[in-house]
């Protein structure tokens, strides 16, 4: 039977008025009501790791809920990257990751088993390892110019470690080479502790690597670093000088640490969860335990900041890759 103009205005409104509740219903939804994972696609113990484990316990006890630490290691984070792709989008599971998931993956791999544009979104920056230059004791220069001089007296004899090929520590070198016309050889370890310790023994000549684990070896004596990344000197190196300060404002040497979480997340809990890490990360005793001590800058970008510097940070990991020629399938 037709409704009449009466019935029909009575109809809609009604409509209207449930769908209204619904909204307002679906909006005070609490968040979390069970245990959140962060995948680290780390083994346990490391600085990554360190940090996820640091960020859980101070998320569970903001929202009453337990939140642990999953580790999920190998792969250049491919393994940990592609368990949190594939999980549900409910905010339940959470990754904590570096340049590779995001960033560096799509340009070193022909194929990946996740696809990080279309099944992961980034929730926040939280902070950035500097990275610094460093060479033997022994070694006649003192400053970058010096180095650069250095190596271009001596084409193809002067070899530089990395953490191995396609690391961050890889495609820096690679492209402060590229970008001053350097012939150096690269050789690739299996992590920062052993190609420091093959420079000790006099086998290459230099490296990039985070401040944190390169400081002590500076402050022994054992070896120089002629610059480190940032915008500022690092508190832990306060007499070396940025790339800026010494001449190489091109030179960036750095990777990020970022939540992210499967594509499809409901936008309201991404606001909160990265929100409520600004909140965490900001308060003094927290930063100075788990960023200030290991020369980690605070970033705390919104998800839609961190979008953005995405679109930036990947065209660059793009240009450094061809660079270096670095391919890892």
């Amino acid at each position: 039977m037709p409704l009449n103009k009466r019935q029909t205005l009575k109809f809609f409104g009604t409509c209207a008025l449930l769908c209204t509740a619904a909204s307002f219903a679906t909006a005070a939804t609490p968040y979390p009501v069970k245990p959140v994972r962060i995948v680290v696609p780390y083994a346990a113990g490391g600085p990554v790791d360190s940090l996820a484990r640091a960020l859980a316990a101070s998320l569970s006890t903001l929202w009453g809920q337990q939140v642990v630490v999953d580790n999920r290691p190998g792969a250049n984070e491919i393994i940990g990257a592609t368990n949190v792709a594939k999980s549900p989008a409910d905010g339940y599971t959470l990754m904590l990751a570096t340049d590779p998931t995001l960033s560096l993956n799509p340009f070193l791999f022909k194929k990946l088993s996740y696809d990080p544009l279309k099944e992961l979104v980034p929730v926040t920056r939280l902070a950035v390892s500097n990275m610094a230059l460093v060479v033997p004791a022994n070694l006649p220069v003192n400053t970058l110019k010096d180095f650069v001089s250095y190596v271009k007296s001596q084409p193809d004899k002067i070899s530089y470690g990395s953490s191995g090929i396609g690391n961050g520590t890889h495609l820096a070198v690679a492209w402060f080479a590229k970008e001053n016309l350097l012939q150096m050889t690269h050789v690739p370890y299996k992590g920062l502790a052993p190609t420091l310790q093959d420079m000790l023994g006099g086998n290459i000549q230099a490296a990039v690597g985070a401040v944190s684990v390169i400081a002590p070896f500076v402050q022994e004596g054992k070896l120089k670093v002629l610059g480190v990344s940032g915008p500022r000197r690092a508190s832990i190196l306060p007499n070396v000088p940025t790339f800026t300060e010494a001449g190489f404002p091109r030179f960036e040497a750095n990777f990020y640490f970022g939540v992210v979480a499967p594509a499809g997340i409901d936008p309201e809990i991404r606001a909160k969860v990265a929100s409520d890490i600004k909140k965490i990360v900001s308060q003094p005793q927290f930063r100075a335990a788990n960023l200030d001590r290991f020369a980690l800058d605070s970033i705390l970008d919104t998800p839609e900041e961190f979008d953005a510097f995405l679109v930036k940070d990947r065209q660059a990991a793009q240009s450094k890759i061809t660079a270096s020629g670095a391919q890892l399938d």
